[in-house]
């Protein structure tokens, strides 16, 4: 990699971990690794909400039901609720970046817009 675009890359990546989201971020998994039973619940309602959104055949009705019960559940609980929501900032902050990287390179895809949408 070029040591410029390193350079930016190492820059943009304190920043990140320097931004209020992340901070916040931090804050919420560390209150939430105070409790193993609550970390547990989280972590799996994450690992089968990624499951799920990453299916290749898609989430049913049925299925997309279930897991948005098991968030509002879990969102009852103001320490899981806090970490969420964290979590989500950092995402949307991460994808913000990322599609503003991808939006100013030219990658010459236009053949390919059919299967990337």
């Amino acid at each position: 990699m070029d040591k410029s675009v390193q350079r930016s890359l190492d820059e943009l990546l304190r920043s990140l971990r320097q931004s209020s989201e992340y901070r916040a971020f931090e804050k919420a998994r560390e209150t939430l690794d105070q409790d193993v039973s609550r970390r547990k619940k989280t972590d799996a309602f994450r690992r089968e909400n990624y499951l799920l959104q990453n299916s290749e055949r898609g989430a049913l009705p049925a299925e997309q039901e279930k897991m948005s019960a098991a968030c509002r559940k879990l969102r009852e609980d103001p320490v899981i609720n806090t970490y969420l929501d964290a979590e989500l900032a950092v995402c949307r902050t991460l994808r913000q970046v990322s599609l503003r990287i991808m939006d100013s390179i030219d990658l010459d895809l236009d053949c390919m817009e059919d299967i990337l949408s």
